[in-house]
């Protein structure tokens, strides 16, 4: 079973100011990806390498924020942050025994779509996994069941160096990504966080944030 990094997701209150400080700091802007029906958020992607891209993520102003707590979250948040990483596999039920045998709680599978600009749907089904030491430092999973995978679409121009994932349960933290079959850095630091570091047409840029946020 394939285990790997899908995609890493900034947070912005409001997604043109997020894309636009995005393309300001990298000198690529991000292509606009498309809404999250039912979930109150929409987005705007680059591509980073094969399978794999960065999201810029805010709320949709088209949709009600009521009850959606992700969201509301999102457009509560003062600048753009690293919230989490996401990790993509073809066997959720794989993924699941291992997580479970990890000590993690796996939520319920729940299916997802947006549709591109070009009209292409795309469909796919999430995973969130919980742990009660390490809040977002667990990522949740994603399965794209065969839909075109959003790094083929997304402009190119960004490379990604590293992604580490800062916690002060380092060791356990890492034990786990080992158990699950996932190749992501971590270490030790005082406070929960995560630091991406990419190269890009402007040169080398890190992109920060403090793991806190509750994506519900």
């Amino acid at each position: 079973m394939v285990v790997k990094l899908d995609h890493i997701l900034l947070g912005a209150a409001d997604l043109t100011a997020g894309a636009a400080a995005f393309a300001a700091a990298t000198g690529v802007t991000p292509a606009t990806g498309g809404t999250h029906p039912g979930f109150g958020t929409r987005n705007q992607l680059v591509a980073l390498g094969p399978d794999c891209f960065f999201e810029v993520i805010a709320p949709d102003p088209a949709q009600d924020l009521a009850g959606m707590a992700r969201a509301q979250m999102i457009a509560a948040l003062r600048a753009p942050a690293l919230l989490t990483f996401a990790i993509q596999t073809t066997d959720l039920d794989g993924l699941i025994a291992r997580a479970q045998a990890a000590g993690l709680a796996a939520g319920a599978r729940v299916p997802m779509s947006r549709t591109r600009p070009d009209g292409v749907r795309l469909d796919w089904t999430v995973i969130r996994f919980a742990h009660p030491a390490y809040g977002e430092a667990i990522p949740f999973a994603i399965d794209w069941q065969g839909s075109p995978h959003p790094s083929i679409t997304a402009p190119g121009g960004c490379n990604l160096r590293s992604l580490t994932v800062l916690h002060p349960e380092a060791a356990g933290l890492a034990e786990i990504y080992q158990q699950i079959g996932l190749d992501i850095a971590v270490r030790a630091a005082m406070q929960p966080g995560f630091v991406a570091i990419m190269d890009t047409p402007k040169g080398e840029v890190y992109f920060l944030g403090n793991g806190a946020y509750a994506m519900g």
